[in-house]
């Protein structure tokens, strides 16, 4: 049997299991549906259509002057707009930097080589993302997230040289000027960020239902149930590690960072449009993981309070502390008064 009718094989089996297991349990189908359109509609639709609309407008904006050229020459990229391009991609996001990378070479602004040096590059989560999120919420300390974004950009940096020699030859070189920009449109920046997030929360919705379905075939383990919502999608995976604590939350969020999830290599290969080919980037990102495990590693004890502790109570103890003087005064009054009607009460019944 062919590779290609294996591949088809192995699409159309897994379509099937997929689709028996939405009609075997359609209320969490329902639920994951749910959940995956409200996180569309809180964060995600939020956080990248500013972002779209943004980064649209200023490729078509003349600004890859020669202040950009250093920067791109000592990274590896040949073309102006590439550069204009990463920076863009750091603080959008993977979303982003798969959309201005396939919109670039298909337009012809971008060699292959180019263009997989960018994906290599620029692929990560936005600090919005990195910082906020899984930083200050999830691991309760702002520090952590900047140190992770800071050290994700690095593991992008050093996994992309080390696959230096994988990229594409490009048969002939672009011209330093070719193919300016077009002129600035606000109303095609719109329509393009518009169908460009439908893709992205397409994607975000049906591995959330996927998810659910799986859910109650899993071990009753939370590194299970942490593991599946790492693979599907990143910003669930990262949920599901947090509560872990300690060592488990921190590194665990890491290799979501890292792995990204399927939900994320499906946004990356509809907004990319087959402009670049996924095989170099899954190199990329194994070796993304192996570095950024080992950098948070050397330079976590290095950022105070960095790492929480992780809780062996459940959550419906309370953990008993002092109260302040007045505060227990009040609260002595309240329950000698509670005592005092249950004996009259109890004595006049």
């Amino acid at each position: 049997m062919s590779s290609h009718r294996k591949t088809t094989v192995a699409v159309v089996s897994l379509c099937l299991l997929c689709g028996a297991l939405f009609l075997a349990q359609p209320a969490l189908a329902a639920h994951g549906f749910r959940s995956g359109v409200q996180l569309c509609l809180s964060t995600v639709a939020p956080a990248l259509f500013p972002f779209f609309v943004i980064c649209d407008l200023l490729l078509a904006c003349p600004l890859q002057g020669r202040a950009l050229r250093p920067l791109g020459r000592a990274l590896g990229l040949r073309q102006p707009r590439a550069t204009v391009a990463l920076l863009l991609s750091w603080f959008g996001g993977y979303a982003v930097c798969a959309r201005l990378t396939g919109k670039l070479h298909r337009e012809g602004a971008l060699s292959a080589r180019d263009a997989a040096l960018l994906l290599l590059l620029g692929c990560c989560s936005s600090p919005g993302f990195v910082v906020g999120c899984v930083g200050g919420l999830l691991l309760g300390s702002v520090r952590t997230g900047v140190l992770l974004y800071t050290l994700q950009l690095a593991a992008n940096l050093l996994a992309a040289a080390l696959c230096l020699p994988l990229l594409p030859t490009d048969a002939k070189q672009l011209p330093a000027s070719h193919a300016a920009p077009a002129q600035p449109s606000l109303p095609l920046a719109l329509q393009n960020a518009a169908d460009s997030c439908l893709h992205v929360c397409g994607c975000v919705v049906f591995f959330r239902m996927l998810a659910a379905v799986i859910h109650p075939f899993l071990p009753p383990y939370a590194l299970a149930e942490a593991f599946l919502a790492a693979g599907l999608e990143i910003s669930a995976g990262c949920a599901a590690f947090a509560p872990l604590g300690g060592a488990a939350a921190l590194y665990g969020c890491c290799l979501c960072l890292s792995a990204l999830g399927l939900s994320v290599w499906m946004q990356l290969g509809m907004l990319l449009q087959r402009a670049v080919p996924l095989r170099l980037l899954v190199i990329d990102r194994l070796l993304h993981i192996a570095l950024l495990q080992g950098l948070v590693w050397l330079l976590i004890r290095f950022v105070p309070g960095a790492l929480p502790a992780a809780s062996t109570l459940p959550a419906r103890v309370i953990p008993m502390q002092r109260l302040p003087w007045d505060a227990a005064a009040v609260s002595l009054c309240f329950v000698c008064a509670a005592l005092y009607k249950v004996r009259q009460n109890f004595y006049n019944g």
